[in-house]
């Protein structure tokens, strides 16, 4: 045999070796990956849970009770006992749609008298408060579609309602809202798991039909209530503004008093969830107290040798987060800090480590168990995705800390044991603030198009002060108030607030600090998402799986989206169309601007409405106004329906009222009728024509969403227009 046959044979032989070696490596390298992640099951199981939620919310039409609930049964080991988790998920959001279940306004009314029992009361502004009733009786509509609750709102008045009291009031109702776009939030759903089916505004004062009887729960509300406005009162006796609104917020969670311009500049700085009583806030209350009362029993010896004040201290930590849980009433952030709260200090109770993803994971079951919708809100999304980086990050940090300390050898000088410890304090300030910010603009991205690139910063320098200055100083405040000494400890945090104020204004005023991006699709999001929950709970080399996801989900979001060349609002009060640079035009400065300002947002855009207005792009005389778009020519008439109307050479025609099959030649047509059905619109141009979505049937058939109705006369004589057609 030749040298060459001989070599030739080699290779074959080789690479036979090779690939009958690979099955068997495969199947090892997978099962020492599978040996790595041994006992870290349950920290996936919330994660089944809120995919299973998710998975739900994501659906186009509502699936069947009794399908969902037999999905609900799964249950075995590992990936089944997962995969029965998610349809354990799946069946506990539909159950929990069942079972808050309301009839739905599905048209505006006029004027008309409504009668029911005040539930709750919640300040909208400075001006405008919200109330939540639940209706009796709403003139002129079939008890049996009358929802279970409504939200009102009506002009804030020294007598402000008290829940509990039945009352008798005037009001234009409206059926829940639809999305301002295609695929935008959708309030309506947010409001059915409340059990609100309408919404409304009070043109009347409030008559009292009987005195106030809450129940049980509703006496502990509204003595919450109370709680918190006099403690507001007192705030702002002792504060002049905006230190006083900046720590009524932090205090009792009332925000509505916030002057605008702070709002924005936190948000613009990354430092907006300061406001936002949750993780942070409920850690600091809690850990104060723990601290602070384990230091104080530590000063008598006889307790601190012979009794477990460490348990003490954590179970007073645990009654100071349900109290300020109760007392500030924020919603799912809150709840979900005190449950995190709760479940580490009741680990400390039984001599378990207390910061530990165990501890997140029973946490975050708790909560979706409660609320599965949660799973898709964006406070739940960003304050778990920010707690599991950062406790993770926490846990890897122990133990490098660990390895370095035995690695040390010797002991080294005072000096530089203190310069060592003040750099690695500093590197994982930095660190956390960088990972919990990263992680929580994941889904930031979706919901709010914003992110903040300097909040590292704008966190590094102003979380010490909100921890060191500003939150001892509100405890000590609010227990102090008791005694009515609550005026020096106020003006410690009104100096803390002022230094927090003035790096938030540094940081904004950086350059491409307010920065806005059009809103990231929900694929891309998903990706990043799993990725993230990959790095922090894989162990061992297989967790470079979540940087492959994180990688190709980031990567997906850079990608440019078909966005919408035409917008038009859920009444045609306003149109937008995009011009040649990728800019969304209205053709009305102040109509709909709520509307507007939500386009522009989910554009990419940091822009008020009027000032985008100035564009180029439409010509407008009276109430018609024409532009062009991708060579289309676009007519909008919002004037009367019986006004002469000019079709010219229009190939899309949008009319603000009823075209009756006038102008029946042009192409694309969108009347009143058209918006009433469907909602919003948004028009997409390309080479292959022209395609049309609308916002009902991006939500799908969805027990929230409204099936319009028409009617053949108003509920009462009142003089204002409705929504809908009328026979």
């Amino acid at each position: 045999m030749s040298a060459g046959a001989v070599e030739q044979s080699g290779r074959r032989n080789g690479v036979a070796a090779v690939l009958a070696a690979g099955p068997s490596w495969s199947a090892g390298a997978l099962g020492r990956a599978a040996d790595a992640q041994a006992g870290r099951l349950f920290l996936w199981c919330p994660v089944a849970l809120a995919a299973g939620s998710g998975l739900y919310f994501a659906l186009p039409g509502e699936p069947g009770l009794a399908l969902a609930l037999v999905l609900g049964l799964g249950r075995s080991v590992p990936l089944i006992l997962l995969a029965g988790l998610v349809a354990g998920g799946f069946a506990l959001a539909k159950a929990k749609s069942a079972y808050v279940a309301t009839p739905l306004l599905a048209a505006s009314t006029g004027e008309v008298e409504v009668t029911g029992t005040i539930v709750a009361v919640e300040r909208a502004s400075a001006k405008r408060l919200v109330i939540i009733l639940t209706p009796s009786a709403i003139a002129g509509l079939p008890q049996e579609k009358v929802p279970r609750r409504l939200r009102l709102t009506l002009a804030a008045t020294p007598d402000r309602p008290v829940p509990g009291a039945q009352v008798s009031l005037r009001a234009y109702l409206s059926p829940l809202p639809t999305p301002v776009l295609p695929g935008g939030y959708d309030q309506a759903r947010r409001l059915w798991f409340d059990g609100i089916g309408g919404t409304g505004r009070v043109t009347s004062a409030l008559t009292a039909l009987s005195a106030a009887t809450p129940s049980a729960a509703g006496a502990v509300a509204a003595g919450l209530d109370s709680i918190r406005s006099l403690m507001g009162q007192r705030i702002h006796q002792a504060l002049a503004e905006p230190y006083a609104s900046f720590a009524e917020a932090l205090i009792t969670g009332e925000r509505s008093t916030i002057p605008p311009e702070i709002n924005r500049s936190l948000m613009v700085s990354g430092l907006f969830h300061i406001l936002s009583i949750s993780g942070l806030h409920m850690w600091l209350v809690a850990g104060g107290v723990f601290w602070g009362l384990r230091a104080t029993l530590a000063l008598v010896p006889v307790l601190a040798l012979g009794w477990p004040i460490k348990k003490w201290a954590a179970g007073a930590a645990v009654l100071a987060g349900l109290l300020y849980m109760l007392l500030a009433d924020s919603g799912v952030a809150t709840a979900r800090s005190f449950i995190m709260v709760a479940v580490v200090f009741f680990a400390v109770m039984v001599d378990r480590p207390a910061l530990s993803l165990r501890n997140l994971a029973i946490a975050a079951l708790l909560v979706l168990l409660l609320d599965p919708e949660a799973a898709v809100e964006a406070s739940f999304q960003m304050s778990f995705l920010a707690v599991l980086g950062l406790v993770a990050f926490h846990e890897a940090a122990a133990r490098l800390k660990t390895a370095r300390g035995r690695e040390e050898g010797a002991p080294r000088h005072l000096l530089l044991r203190c310069a060592g410890w003040a750099l690695w304090a500093l590197g994982v300030s930095l660190a956390t603030s960088f990972i919990a910010g990263t992680a929580s603009s994941i889904p930031a991205a979706y919901h709010f198009g914003r992110v903040s690139p300097y909040g590292v910063l704008a966190n590094g320098l102003a979380i010490p002060i909100v921890g060191i200055i500003v939150m001892p100083s509100a405890l000590l405040a609010a227990l102090l108030m008791l005694l009515g000494l609550e005026w020096l400890p106020l003006q410690l945090m009104a100096q803390g607030l002022a230094l927090v104020m003035a790096v938030s204004g540094w940081v904004a005023s950086l350059p491409g600090a307010d920065e806005v991006v059009p809103l990231a699709g929900a694929g891309p999001v998903v990706l990043m998402a799993a990725g993230l929950v990959g790095v922090a709970l894989l162990k061992g080399p297989v967790r470079g799986a979540g940087l492959v996801l994180l990688a190709i989900g980031a990567a997906w979001a850079l990608r440019p989206a078909a966005l919408p060349d035409v917008l038009i609002e859920r009444a045609g009060a306003n149109v937008a169309l995009r011009d040649d640079h990728g800019l969304l035009v209205p053709a009305h400065a102040r109509r709909a601007r709520f509307s507007v300002a939500k386009w522009l947002v989910a554009n990419g855009e940091e822009q008020s409405p009027a000032a985008a207005a100035k564009r180029p792009g439409w010509t407008c005389a009276a109430d018609r106004c024409t532009g062009v778009v991708k060579g289309r020519f676009i007519v909008y008439v919002n004037g009367k329906e019986d006004a002469p109307l000019d079709c010219g050479r229009a190939a899309i025609l949008i009319a603000a009222f009823p075209l009756r099959g006038r102008c029946a030649g042009v192409p694309l047509r969108i009347d009143r009728f058209d918006l009433w059905r469907s909602g919003a619109h948004a028009v997409f141009i390309g080479p292959e024509g022209v395609r049309v979505e609308t916002a009902r049937a991006a939500q799908g058939a969805r027990p929230w969403v409204v099936k319009p109705e028409r009617r053949a006369t108003p509920f009462t004589h009142g003089s204002r227009k409705t929504d809908g057609p009328r026979d």
